[in-house]
């Protein structure tokens, strides 16, 4: 039985990566009509990238957007491959089970880490937007127009904020109109600040007004968000401590049981009881982690 799976297992993995290869393959004639646009624009937006990203989900689109990353054909290969080559050592190693694990456990790794990078870096971007938008307002008090004060005002804007919104910036280089290049970066984005700031910019073109009293009321807004947020984080600490101890616990508890008592596990390995109890209290361990991380979690 353990040899028809290994045979299943290496037919899935085999199919993989003919699929990737196909993706890849596919997506080529999308990076050769990306490379002849580009030459239009290598003028105005410096050299060109050597390598086009590819498609992905719309679903995964804003977030590794968020996280400043980009699916290339070169790096997706490389992944697909290492994954490929790890996967058919554990399957000659130690058997199907390991392999079935790296592919369940890979991706979920992968994604975790993009999200908290993804977190990280927002959260970043959004205590530093204020301060952009304070250096945009003066920019405009001195003479400049709207898009000479965001692109002028990046110049001296916190890396993270260059790093975001330099694409604003040759946007409005080529001469975009400032509300359609904010908002582009609102779609890509998807972070609420952001979509505060081209709404705010959007709706000044659209119906007049004062830019600069819009600016300052934003970037007021903006501090006070971020204050309230820490307030939530600070006054919930307490609160996540308690939850990761009462997560922990079960796990602490069998792992003092097991070095007392090692033959404690041999019920959950040999007998089918046994593999029954185990997966349910690894699921309902599973679910309590998860309840607690949602209950938890702050969306302001």
């Amino acid at each position: 039985m353990l040899r028809g799976a290994a045979f299943l297992m290496l037919a899935l993995l085999i199919l993989l990566a003919v699929a990737g290869h196909w993706l890849a393959q596919r997506s080529a004639a999308h990076a050769r009509l990306d490379r002849r646009l580009a030459v239009l624009s290598r003028a105005g937006s410096g050299s060109p990238r050597l390598a086009l990203p590819l498609s992905v989900p719309e679903r995964m689109a804003p977030l590794l957007a968020r996280a400043q990353l980009e699916v290339t054909p070169r790096s997706a290969g490389i992944l697909a491959g290492s994954l490929v080559l790890i996967a058919l050592f554990l399957l000659l190693l130690s058997g199907p089970v390991a392999v079935l694990a790296l592919i369940i456990g890979a991706p979920l790794l992968l994604f975790a880490w993009i999200r908290q990078r993804a977190h990280r870096r927002i959260e970043a971007l959004v205590d530093a937007l204020p301060f952009y938008i304070d250096a945009v307002r003066q920019m405009q008090t001195v003479g400049n127009s709207l898009s000479q004060a965001l692109e002028r005002a990046l110049g001296d804007a916190p890396a993270i904020v260059r790093a975001y919104l330099a694409p604003v910036g040759r946007r409005l280089e080529l001469g975009a109109p400032v509300g359609d290049a904010m908002q582009q970066l609102a779609d890509r984005l998807r972070v609420p600040e952001i979509s505060m700031l081209a709404a705010a910019i959007r709706t000044n073109l659209r119906y007049g007004g004062s830019i600069t009293a819009v600016l300052s009321n934003l970037a007021t807004i903006l501090r006070e968000r971020i204050r309230i947020k820490r307030e939530l984080r600070a006054a919930t600490s307490e609160a996540k401590v308690s939850s990761r101890v009462l997560i922990a616990m079960p796990l602490v508890a069998m792992a003092l049981l097991m070095s007392m008592n090692p033959s404690y596990i041999d019920f959950f390995l040999a007998d089918p009881r046994g593999h029954r109890l185990a997966v349910v209290a690894i699921g309902l361990q599973a679910a309590g982690m998860l309840v607690m991380r949602r209950v938890m979690r702050l969306a302001f």
